[in-house]
């Protein structure tokens, strides 16, 4: 297995506070599926944890970890500002700040991608920009999985999660952050038409669970 853009790890596997069992998880994570692939290309935009390489090393594959939290919650910030201005960013000069964020994606295109939690960590002017960015790393076909915070009175949380399986997701760690809710229209909206939800599963703590594919070039 080949590592990109790897930042920090997990401390400990002890630092596990949840695990949640996930029913869409296995519906991209089939391994007959990606053995025909070949070398599969993950991109995770999560934290490098020894539960999720361990999932990921049983394939022949490439992998980009990108820590983006951070980065994406204080550009965020920063872009609701502009936009309540008098001249708020234009979606290209959204894209080119992006594109500066998320460069060690690379030039590589990615069979799968995991978000997490992502989506949230955005504003809905943010997410088109987005979606053109991601849409360029994606293969037609690729597979992506990820949760949305659906309900605005859910409690909102920096989460790190990796997986434990094809079908268990472990919490690592949480902590109280600035968080941009989203309905399934307004993301489906904003993805499309590059990117398509293809089925979700609304969980008690509010948020959705989906998996989404990149449609073929028209």
């Amino acid at each position: 297995m080949a590592l990109l853009g790897a930042r920090r790890k997990d401390r400990q596997h002890s630092a596990d506070t949840h695990s949640l069992t996930s029913r869409l998880l296995p519906e991209i994570l089939d391994v007959e599926r990606l053995e025909k692939l070949g070398t599969v290309n993950f991109l995770d935009f999560g934290r490098a944890n020894s539960g999720s390489l361990e999932l990921f090393n049983q394939f022949p594959c490439r992998l980009c970890v990108l820590d983006t939290a951070d980065a994406l919650l204080a550009w965020s910030a920063d872009v609701c500002r502009r936009a309540a201005g008098d001249e708020p960013p234009s979606q290209q000069q959204l894209q080119h700040e992006l594109s500066g964020l998320l460069r060690d994606m690379g030039e590589g295109r990615y069979d799968m991608v995991f978000l997490w939690d992502t989506l949230n960590h955005l504003p809905e002017i943010a997410l088109p920009a987005f979606r053109a960015l991601l849409g360029r790393q994606l293969q037609p076909g690729s597979r992506g999985h990820g949760f949305i915070l659906h309900k605005r009175d859910a409690p909102r949380q920096l989460r790190r999660m990796g997986l434990r399986g094809a079908q268990e997701i472990r919490l690592l760690e949480a902590q109280d952050a600035p968080l941009y809710a989203h309905t399934r229209k307004a993301v489906s909206e904003a993805l499309a038409p590059a990117l398509l939800i293809e089925r979700a599963v609304l969980h008690g703590d509010g948020r959705l669970e989906y998996i989404m594919t990149v449609a073929p070039p028209r």
